[in-house]
């Protein structure tokens, strides 16, 4: 006999599962651009290091707003943050020295871009496995809700019983 999962079982499926497939596509990218069997040009790298110096400034930021926001600490896993702070940091500096340097040789990117991406990929396996055990605040809010919003369609249906079935005893009282 099949058993049927419920809802909050399904949603940290899901989730993990998009957090696993993520993780999955860093880990090729970073192969591919490894093995330069994805060759990127100059243009490519410049558009790369603005993009994640910002990216990497706004990790931080995010981390510092995570942590010090009450409201937005009960919604996200404060160990999201802390796990992308060294990334952020890497980026920073490593797109700082590129864009101040202009390296010319392209090993410098061969050899600077691929860790980034081998990072993500540990640290969305991490939290695929992660929060499949333990889920992120803000799903466990939301099954909280439907929770209490199926308690009361119960309680609303047993009054319905109630009433009708003493309407019924009434009518055959009389």
């Amino acid at each position: 006999m099949k058993k049927k999962m419920d809802m909050m079982t399904k949603a940290k499926l899901l989730y993990s599962g998009e957090l696993a497939l993520f993780a999955l596509a860093f880990l090729v990218i970073a192969i591919l651009e490894f093995t330069q069997v994805i060759k990127i040009s100059e243009r490519h790298h410049t558009i790369f290091n603005w993009v994640t110096v910002f990216g990497g400034t706004w990790l931080i930021i995010d981390f510092f707003w995570a942590f010090f926001s009450k409201k937005r600490r009960k919604k996200i896993a404060i160990i999201d943050k802390i796990i992308v702070l060294p990334l952020a940091v890497y980026l920073i500096s490593f797109d700082l020295f590129c864009l101040i340097s202009k390296p010319a040789d392209p090993l410098v990117y061969q050899y600077g871009i691929p860790p980034v991406l081998t990072y993500l990929f540990l640290a969305y396996t991490f939290e695929a496995i992660y929060h499949f055990k333990y889920p992120v605040p803000g799903l466990l809010e939301i099954e909280e809700e439907i929770k209490q919003s199926e308690s009361e369609e119960a309680d609303n249906s047993n009054s319905v019983e109630n009433v009708s079935s003493n309407e019924e005893n009434s009518d055959n009282q009389q």
